[in-house]
């Protein structure tokens, strides 16, 4: 037969368990003596010995095991809220990701987000337990800071240029070159229709641009804010051609699709190619937008003393 005290042992024990454990053993001692109290004041009031009724409409008014161990000992979130800003933005990098492949997409996303709760999950519990440990905040210089080397840009322009622009224009030129005429030849022949495609004339038009915007920040000297735009518009223009290049081509009036490649091997090679390098182009433009989106503009310097000794004069 239950009796009250082991209806109040049993709350006792579904409380203390949802504590820390250095916590449990003196919640319990302390929650037991202010039960057991409480159900000898229950009962004197009423007249009778206490027993496992009285005991249950007592613990009722004490809430479930969990809301009572929270006013011992609040919950922590199983991700912290400050990490809010940064799960969403992985969870539009696996919505792209798992959207660029030829998988079972539903099931894929399903398996990253629990993926992805498990990882923010682990951050935060280590976090807590080594709050100055390796996610401590840490200086980080301004990814496109106002004043730059020129040489990194030139030298990003350059990089560009050659690949993929170079790449693109005249893939078996530039892998004869690469391979020093040791590769196979025609393999990375482009089709006639390809040749004179809208696709390709936009793509190199894209890559061009992208060129030129490092270009300009070479010539000024650090990004402003029309090179960090026009910079982030590119990569959208850039990144959606090279995913066009991952479905069957066709002419603005012509619906018949057409190769890229001469041989048909090369296409079912580069498809995927094509797909990963957009999908990962999209990603650093909705990357570079969402920098843009929360920056600071760093503020005007204060004028130094003698700037306004000179000025008042």
């Amino acid at each position: 037969m239950t009796t009250a005290n082991d209806v109040i042992e049993s709350y006792v024990r579904d409380v203390a368990r949802l504590l820390p454990h250095k916590r449990r053993n003196d919640v319990a001692l302390e929650l037991r003596a202010l039960l057991q109290e409480e159900l000898a004041a229950k009962a004197e009031a009423a007249g009778r010995a206490p027993d496992s009724a009285m005991a249950v409409a007592l613990l009722a008014a004490f809430g479930r095991p969990a809301e009572a161990a929270g006013r011992y000992e609040p919950r922590k979130p199983l991700i912290d809220p400050e990490d809010n800003h940064d799960f969403a933005i992985w969870m539009i990098v696996g919505i792209f990701v798992v959207g660029m492949s030829d998988a079972h997409f539903e099931l894929d996303l399903v398996k990253w987000f629990a993926c992805l709760a498990l990882v923010f999950m682990a951050i935060a519990w280590f976090r807590r337990r080594r709050p100055e440990g390796s996610f401590a905040w840490k200086p980080r210089p301004d990814p496109k800071p106002a004043r730059a080397p020129r040489w990194q840009a030139l030298l990003a322009a350059a990089g560009l240029a050659v690949f993929p622009l170079a790449m693109y224009v005249a893939p078996q030129a530039f892998w004869d070159t690469a391979t020093l005429g040791h590769g196979v030849g025609g393999g990375l022949a482009l089709s006639e229709a390809f040749m004179h495609s809208w696709q390709r004339a936009a793509t190199i038009g894209w890559l061009i641009a992208y060129v030129a915007v490092w270009l300009g920040v070479a010539l000024q000297g650090g990004w402003r804010r029309w090179s960090r735009r026009a910079g982030i518009v590119t990569g959208f223009g850039l990144g959606l051609m090279l995913l066009a290049h991952a479905a069957p081509m066709t002419a603005f009036l012509d619906p018949t699709p057409f190769a890229i490649f001469v041989l048909p091997r090369a296409d079912a090679v580069a498809m995927p190619w094509f797909r990963f390098a957009g999908g990962l182009v999209l990603l650093s433009a909705l990357y570079e937008a969402y920098l843009e989106w929360v920056r600071i503009e760093p503020a005007a310097e204060a004028a130094s003393p003698a700037a306004i000794a000179t000025g008042s004069a």
